[in-house]
């Protein structure tokens, strides 16, 4: 057990998390980040990135992720390994609760655990993510110019994110496990109109097959695999990482974690960033930038300010 009082205790590592931990503990406020494990996330799974501001060499996803972690540290910022189980938000002091069966107490919370919530079902997909697995054609489709890719999905990201591939790969080839697309004709259309991509319906995908990258996919009821150079998978989507908040905050109807234009959460000095609030448009810049908005607010209700410290030193 523990008894030291936090003021801020941030609950997810990736872009977000960090980035609160960075400017939470740059204002002086104690503070400990919790993340079950970096390689969970979106960006702990990125194989290159590319096009981070102010990272002029491609780098993976965990080494991002680890200059962050090591600024925030640098500044005073605690991390843990382990994963939370549950968090009581209400009052003055508010509690979490992890699964090695630690307790820690803060003067608020920062939830940014992100939206991957997506449980692998195919054999092979999970130990090849990285490596030709994606799920994020606006991150790594720049990985794939003049390769052949597939997307694997029927609803309107399985389209949108085709749409995306389409601009860089030599060829797209849509496997729709369904007999159609889960979206309106009109929007069918327009995919269907470029000349790079092919639409298989009842293509449902039963192995990602490769050892040390992604060399090809097995369909259900088809002899041989189909080569793909990179697969993105988009049948069951993303869902808000959730499960620890136990009903204690409010939450949309599709299941989302309301916030204010502060990143309040409906308990007072609760607050959230990044992809657990179900963005349209996911790159870990924008989340980072959250994640700094979501501290600056903590530092507010903290310290009982009328406006939130603007300073970019």
């Amino acid at each position: 057990m523990q008894n030291d009082l936090y003021d801020v205790i941030v609950i997810g590592g990736g872009p977000a998390g960090s980035s609160s931990a960075l400017y939470t503990s740059r204002a002086g406020l104690k503070t400990l980040v919790i993340d079950k494990d970096p390689h969970a996330g979106a960006l702990g799974m990125a194989h290159l990135i590319a096009n981070y501001p102010g990272v002029p060499e491609a780098l993976s996803g965990m080494e991002l992720l680890e200059l962050m972690k090591l600024q925030a540290v640098s500044f005073g910022a605690e991390y843990l390994r382990d994963k939370v189980t549950a968090i009581d938000p209400d009052g003055e002091v508010k509690s979490v609760f992890t699964v090695s069966g630690k307790f820690f107490r803060t003067s608020s919370l920062i939830l940014a655990t992100g939206a991957m919530g997506k449980n692998s079902e195919i054999p092979g997909e999970k130990r090849l993510v990285g490596m030709g697995v994606s799920y994020c054609a606006t991150c790594d489709a720049a990985f794939y110019r003049g390769k052949e890719v597939g997307v694997y999905g029927k609803n309107r990201e399985t389209v949108e994110e085709a749409l995306v591939l389409s601009r860089l790969a030599s060829k797209v080839i849509v496997l729709c496990p369904a007999s159609k697309l889960s979206v309106a004709e009109d929007e069918a259309s327009v995919l269907l109109s470029e000349k790079n991509v092919e639409i298989r319906y009842h293509s449902k995908i039963v192995a990602v097959n490769g050892d040390k990258e992604l060399e090809s996919v097995t369909l259900e009821g088809v002899e041989h695999p189909l080569p793909v150079d990179g697969l993105f998978i988009y049948i069951s989507g993303s869902a808000p990482v959730l499960d620890f908040i136990g009903g204690r905050l409010d939450t949309s109807q599709c299941g989302c974690l309301k916030v204010n234009r502060e990143f309040a959460t409906s308990s007072p000095g609760v607050f959230a960033a990044g992809d657990m609030l179900c963005k349209e448009i996911k790159q870990a810049v924008i989340v980072a930038a959250e994640g700094c908005q979501a501290a600056l607010y903590a530092d507010k209700y903290l310290r009982g300010r009328q406006k939130p410290n603007n300073d970019y030193r």
